[in-house]
């Protein structure tokens, strides 16, 4: 069975929900004109594919719940918590972040059901970050992470309470004591 994807050229990547939620996330990364995130399910005898990102809000974590989604925008202005059936929850940057900053990383996710991590820099495009745990239904800060040396800005939530971070020579797992 075949679907045609948004683009030949991109580079596709899967993510899996993080429990037995029976879609999984297609994100394509096309260059310079963006990214497409896709959930691609198979239900009734039949490949699916619809999308679950915009080209402004690309960045796609998976929640712990059934189908939650939660996305950033491409510029790190804002993240949007949506789940079918539900209102959007949305977050501006300047609202929950010191002056100026914005949400960077581009992996925001659900570390379980109760928390989201993103990360926050001075830019979008920084090296290093400060990491946060957001409630997971308001979008509203509730931790920063301390670590012993500056994580940088890559940061893979599991969904099981525990996430990756990873430097030049090592990955580590890490979960709240």
């Amino acid at each position: 069975m075949l679907k045609p994807l948004p683009s030949l050229s991109a580079t596709y990547a899967f993510q899996q929900f993080p429990d037995a939620h029976p879609d999984v996330l297609l994100t394509a990364s096309i260059s310079q004109d963006g990214t497409h995130c896709l959930l691609v399910g198979f239900t009734a005898g039949e490949l699916g594919i619809r999308a679950a990102g915009t080209a402004e809000e690309p960045y796609v974590g998976l929640g712990t719940d059934d189908g939650v989604l939660v996305s950033q925008d491409v510029g790190g202005g804002h993240l949007c918590r949506t789940h079918d059936g539900a209102d959007d929850v949305i977050v501006e940057a300047g609202n929950v972040l010191p002056d100026a900053w914005v949400f960077a990383g581009y992996l925001p996710g659900f570390v379980d059901d109760d928390r989201i991590l993103v990360v926050a820099a001075e830019e979008q495009w920084a090296e290093e970050g400060t990491h946060l745990l957001l409630d997971a239904r308001t979008l509203e800060p509730v931790a920063e992470l301390d670590y012993a040396q500056a994580p940088g800005v890559a940061a893979v939530p599991l969904g099981d309470g525990t996430w990756l971070t990873h430097d030049q020579e090592t990955a580590q797992r890490w979960t709240i004591a």
